[in-house]
């Protein structure tokens, strides 16, 4: 062998052994740890949470994302989101944590978008044999606005006593976990030390076996009607809403039924007051109280309760506010209801579209900076059903036109109607139809 080649021999050695021996200073897990997260941000659009670059979903304000196992190594983990102004997402916040084995790890963004706080909750993850008949629930403080506060969990008609919390909490804090058997219970939140001041107490709900449940006390938003928001996350995914005995859901009464004339609206068997009353075509009713769960809803002409034009019944969630849009053609009459999103989000306006013309089966709407030719852009909402709406549309403040298309078209049926939006603004359109066949009108609200 030449010298030459020898040398290169020993270099390659030498490199194998460098990369043997950088490999071996990896570290090696040993076992898995869960990961899930929370977003307790009252103002914050939607945030992506992320392990490192890899992002492991989206959660909407109040909501989870589902338990996720991983190796017991350190990672860096990240919350993005939407910035007025900024291409794409923005980086808010990082925290490196140590990943444990058998433990669930919760992480929580709380705070605002400029000055964000990230929570970390640990807890010994549960296993289940399979023959238990109990579950496992916790609480946590995430109501920036609140002080400490007692947590009560107890069988249906309960009332709290001195001395019965399962928990005192301050903000950022968690209980720790606690098994009851399964069956019905509620929740309640008091004052600190008196429970006579009653903050929040839920419906009774029914509870299985082996199912881990966390509640989350958080500020209460324009979006619902308790003066806190309590949430239920099962088994570290779906979160839900608590309803709260003491405050009912809303709704508005909008009416979009085009030659119907003035409506009211009675609730149940009850035809002694009507819940809403004479409203005009185009317009909306005022908001008002209705029970949470199963309804019947009757629409009659203005003063006239014998002069049915629809009687139907309607699901309300607990704890929100809606709104309910009469809709059709006379002698065809349905209603569409929507729950609110009210929040206000920071750096953005809100506006949604409801489609409700009975005369265009579908359309597209173009939400667009003024001045803007439609022409050459795509719809803002594609193919917008009638009696369905676009979902929020989120927007930076600015002047905005909206113009409605048939589907597929690109000349106007009704619009360009202007808009001047500034952040925290939360706009709602209805598309309705006109005395003329081919066109429908945008009614603000």
């Amino acid at each position: 062998m030449t010298s030459h080649l020898q040398s290169l021999a020993v270099l390659a050695a030498a490199a194998i052994f460098a990369v043997g021996c950088a490999e071996s200073q990896f570290p090696e897990a040993t076992g898995k740890g869960t990961i899930s997260a929370l977003h307790a941000m009252p103002t914050a659009p939607e945030v992506s949470f992320l392990i490192e670059e890899r992002s492991l979903g989206t959660i909407s304000y109040k909501g989870a994302l589902a338990a996720q196992p991983f190796d017991d190594l350190t990672y860096d983990f990240n919350f993005e989101t939407r910035v007025a102004g900024e291409a794409g997402l923005t980086r808010i916040a990082t925290e490196s944590a140590d990943i444990a084995v058998n433990v669930d790890h919760v992480f929580v963004i709380t705070g605002t978008v400029a000055d964000p706080a990230v929570l970390v909750w640990e807890s010994d993850a549960r296993e289940w044999d399979g023959d238990e008949t109990v579950l496992q629930v916790s609480a946590g403080h995430l109501a920036a606005g609140s002080g400490p506060l007692d947590i009560y969990f107890e069988p249906p008609g309960t009332t709290p006593v001195a001395g019965g919390a399962r928990g005192t909490l301050s903000f950022g804090e968690r209980l720790t976990a606690f098994d009851v058997e399964n069956g019905s219970w509620q929740i309640i939140v008091t004052e600190q030390n008196d429970p006579s001041a009653i903050l929040f107490r839920s419906t009774s709900s029914t509870y299985s076996e082996r199912s881990s449940i966390l509640f989350t006390v958080q500020d209460a938003d324009p979006s619902i009607t308790s003066g806190i928001s309590v949430r239920r996350i099962i088994n570290g995914g779906a979160a839900t809403e608590m309803s709260d005995v003491g405050s009912p859901p809303t709704r508005r009464f909008f009416n979009a039924a085009f030659g119907s004339g003035n409506v009211d609206v009675w609730l149940d068997d009850n035809f002694t007051t009507p819940i809403a009353s004479d409203i005009a075509y185009g317009t909306l009713g005022a908001e008002v109280p209705v029970p949470s769960g199963e309804s019947t809803f009757t629409f009659t002409a203005a003063g006239n309760p014998g002069a049915v034009l629809l009687e139907t019944e309607s699901t309300t969630p607990g704890n929100t506010r809606g709104t309910t849009f009469l809709t059709g053609e006379a002698g065809d009459l349905e209603v569409a209801a929507f729950v609110d999103d009210r929040r206000p989000v920071t750096g953005f306006a809100k506006i949604r579209l409801s489609q409700l013309s009975a005369n265009f089966g579908i359309v597209d709407a173009y939400v667009l900076d003024a001045g803007t030719d439609i022409a050459d852009t795509a719809p803002s909402a594609r193919q917008l059903a009638s009696t369905a709406n676009s979902n929020y549309l989120h927007l930076p403040a600015g002047d905005y036109e909206l113009t409605v298309t048939e589907a597929g078209e690109k000349t106007a049926i009704a619009g360009p109607l202007s808009f001047d939006l500034v952040a925290g603004d939360i706009v709602e359109v209805a598309i309705i139809d006109t005395a003329d066949p081919n066109t429908v009108t945008l009614v603000e609200f």
